[in-house]
């Protein structure tokens, strides 16, 4: 039998209640009952945890509909748990029943968990794991049907803005925990992952209760190291937050939300736009999870939800967990759970210190992206968050929800002859290559893989680069940072692209490369070449 884990440690199918402060008498009458059940479940002592599963019950059910729906989940897995005891003693029909009662769909659970085995081929339990696999299936079929965006929409939003790193409650927050420390020397990557996995094993996670009046991460911190408390989600994505800003990384804490609006049970994590990659990643302090393409490409969470729909691969981090001990699944974590909460994306306008704590210092400002057509007019709210009044605008256009930061150093505009000098520095390395070069050519993470091996396979099907020639910058990049160089060679005469880090090497470079549009560009510079001479 698998050990048995108190609700009040893993809350499955309630990973991120977020908004909802809970019922704190019911709560700790809940924790009091669970335990009990806990020891009942280890000895087997179904009468014992029948005993206290009807006492807790009856208190849930004097509950008002508010509170009976933040707790739901916390019942369901307690028929759960009983329904796993029932069935590992070899009572099947009370197996089901319980089961049946405890409307648990966890579908990964349901597929794996061995305590269920002597109940597999049961008619009605197949019913039950088939009605469990459909409801997993159907989040991202809603996600397929409200897929499209609108690019075009051009409606009013505030620009997002990112607190510089020399604020003094930043340089506070990056002194106390020694963060330069935490996060490293490494590459720009390697600095986002330690931060990240810094947060989350410092700050531990119960989605079942709200977050400390004061949020901002030296308070929030502080009270869980010293004080042994916790934070849902949403505090631990404001943390991480102000963590990566402390650094100097732009980031954002995402609130990501169901369509349905009356279900509460929402995520949120944390994006932050990598230089290096010229993107924002996808950092999940709650379960330590950051995801993959195949190829082991760190993904956005516009590029997650976009492969959900379009069912391309997805890959999970293999120490993805929960508090330290709770693996997650891609099935679980990906395809049910976030295929429900990428439907709707909601940031604050600033990314700032201390941006929820009411305190009057701010007026708070939210935007929302949402599929379709449709743009709701900003709508001004008077509490969520434990913010009294707030102000909420809509956009379908995905593009100015996911813009890049635009105080970014590594999205700067680079002139001409900044390229060209990028350019002629791979001319000389191309026709001879030596591995001490590299690292004065290339930004860190390009580095090891344009060796003097590669170099030499190319330098031997195209022949020695004899000339180059700036060609223009390439359309449809929203970054308008990426070069075209009409490239002559002994045996070739193509297009080059390639883009500028903040420290003038080359960040993306694609020796040959082409699109209709590039083609056209190409041939229409090769034939003025030609008129010219």
């Amino acid at each position: 039998m698998k050990k048995y884990v108190p609700i009040i440690l893993l809350l499955a199918t309630s990973v991120a209640k977020s908004y909802a402060q809970p019922n704190e008498a019911f709560s700790s009458f809940a924790r009091t009952k669970d335990s009990l059940m806990h020891i009942a479940f280890y000895d087997k002592n179904m009468p014992a945890y029948k005993k206290q599963l009807a006492e807790m019950k009856a208190g849930y059910d004097k509950l008002n509909e508010k509170d009976k729906e933040e707790f739901k989940d916390q019942i369901s897995e307690e028929y759960y748990y009983l329904a796993r005891a029932y069935a590992t003693a070899g009572d099947k029909n009370n197996a089901l029943a319980n089961l049946e009662l405890s409307k648990y769909d966890n579908y990964t659970d349901l597929l794996e968990e061995t305590d269920l085995n002597n109940i597999r081929k049961e008619p009605r339990f197949i019913t039950y794991i088939n009605k469990a696999k459909s409801e997993r299936s159907k989040h991202i079929v809603t996600l397929r049907k409200d897929a499209k965006y609108n690019e075009a929409e051009q409606n009013h939003l505030p620009p997002f803005t990112y607190q510089s790193a020399s604020d003094p409650n930043l340089v506070a927050l990056k002194n106390a925990y020694n963060l330069d420390s935490v996060a490293g020397d490494g590459d720009d990557i390697s600095r986002i992952m330690n931060l990240m996995k810094w947060v989350h094993y410092v700050v531990p996670h119960d989605g079942s209760k709200g977050n400390p009046k004061i949020k901002n991460a030296l308070s929030l911190v502080a009270e869980c190291t010293k004080d042994k408390k916790t934070l849902n989600c949403r505090g631990l994505a404001i943390v991480l937050n102000e963590v990566f800003l402390a650094e100097g990384f732009r980031s954002r804490y995402i609130t990501c939300m169901p369509k349905d609006t009356s279900d509460n049970d929402c995520h949120v994590i944390t994006m932050v736009w990598s230089g290096s990659l010229r993107k924002w990643l996808w950092m999940d302090p709650t379960f330590m999870a950051y995801v993959m393409d195949e190829e082991g490409n760190l993904l956005s969470i516009e590029e997650v939800r976009d492969r959900l729909i379009k069912d391309k691969m997805l890959i999970l981090n293999p120490d993805a967990n929960r508090n330290h001990g709770f693996s997650q699944s891609k099935s679980w974590y990906l395809d049910y759970y976030m295929a429900k909460n990428l439907y709707r994306m909601e940031c604050p306008v600033n990314s700032t210190y201390n941006y929820e704590t009411q305190n009057g210092d701010h007026p708070q400002a939210y935007i929302q992206l949402l599929p379709g057509t449709s743009v709701p007019q900003p709508v001004t709210k008077q509490e969520k968050h434990d913010i009294n009044g707030y102000t909420i605008y809509y956009t379908n256009n995905p593009k100015k929800f996911w813009a890049a930061p635009a105080d970014d150093d590594a999205a700067k505009k680079y002139a001409e002859t900044d390229y060209e000098a990028a350019i002629n520095k791979f001319k000389n390395y191309y026709n001879a290559p030596k591995k001490d070069e590299m690292n004065n050519i290339f930004y860190d993470g390009a580095a090891s893989m344009f060796t003097p091996q590669l170099m030499e396979g190319l330098l031997k099907k195209y022949g020695s680069m004899v000339s180059f020639k700036f060609i223009g910058m390439e359309e449809d990049n929203k970054h308008d940072d990426i070069a075209l160089f009409k490239v002559t060679c002994e045996k070739s005469t193509h297009c080059m692209a390639m883009s500028l880090d903040k420290n003038g090497k080359l960040a993306t470079t694609r020796f040959k490369t082409y699109s209709n549009y590039i083609d056209w560009v190409l041939a229409k510079s090769i034939d003025n070449d030609k008129r010219t001479n």
